[in-house]
């Protein structure tokens, strides 16, 4: 199965990350596309100008692509040394994207979703920006899930005085209804992010960042 890579930051990150698993890349001109290699990412130009084919590209960056969907990582599930991202039943497919994106940027091991959404749907690698082939992305089962939990919740304790292990997994509910009550129930801990009265929530991408940039800021890097 292939999925698109829509644009040239999305093909860059394929590039950079998973190069053999590239399939193809089109672009508008060769010489564009090596001109925004030369200003934004240098180190993917050679890759880039290998795979690349001259055609029709709808996208701004006159770079597109596909890539083939890896295989699921299961070991994150059961062991891992960075923070796991768990998305309880995620509606926005965008969204989940959006959290990929910040789960690769902080380095934890993974984004794992419950529920009906495939987080391999297009609109969620276009919210990655191709970033989905930087870390393990998968659909799972609650009960596949182990380790220490720590749900993020508007009536949890206040997150600053918590040490997020580097094992957790991260657990975040939809964008409406919140953690269920299976996750919940086994939570090792329940957190809330210190907001100013009267704001009630937060993106599901800016709580997931927040939550992640606490862990990593909390331990030399």
């Amino acid at each position: 199965m292939t999925v698109p890579l829509e644009g040239f930051h999305a093909v860059k990150h394929g590039l950079r990350f998973a190069p053999s698993a590239v399939t193809s890349v089109v672009v508008r001109s060769h010489a564009d596309a090596a001109a925004l290699c030369a200003r934004l990412a240098p180190d993917v130009t050679e890759a880039l100008l290998a795979h690349a084919v001259v055609g029709e590209v709808d996208h701004p960056t006159g770079v597109t692509g596909t890539a083939a969907r890896p295989a699921p990582d299961l070991s994150v599930l059961r062991a891992r040394t960075t923070p796991l991202v768990l998305l309880d039943q995620p509606r926005h497919p965008g969204n989940a994207g959006a959290v990929v994106r910040v789960a690769a940027a902080a380095s934890a091991s993974g984004v794992a979703v419950t529920g009906t959404l495939d987080p391999w749907t297009p609109s969620c690698v276009r919210g990655s920006a191709g970033l989905h082939l930087a870390l393990p992305v998968l659909s799972v089962d609650p009960d596949d899930v182990t380790g220490p939990l720590l749900v993020l919740d508007a009536d949890g304790d206040d997150l600053r005085g918590t040490v997020v292990p580097d094992d957790a997994v991260l657990v975040v509910g939809s964008e409406r209804d919140g953690v269920g009550p299976v996750l919940r129930g086994r939570a090792d801990a329940v957190l809330s992010l210190p907001m100013r009265p009267g704001v009630s929530s937060l993106n599901l991408a800016t709580a997931v960042a927040a939550v992640l940039y606490r862990w990593r800021l909390q331990a030399p890097w």
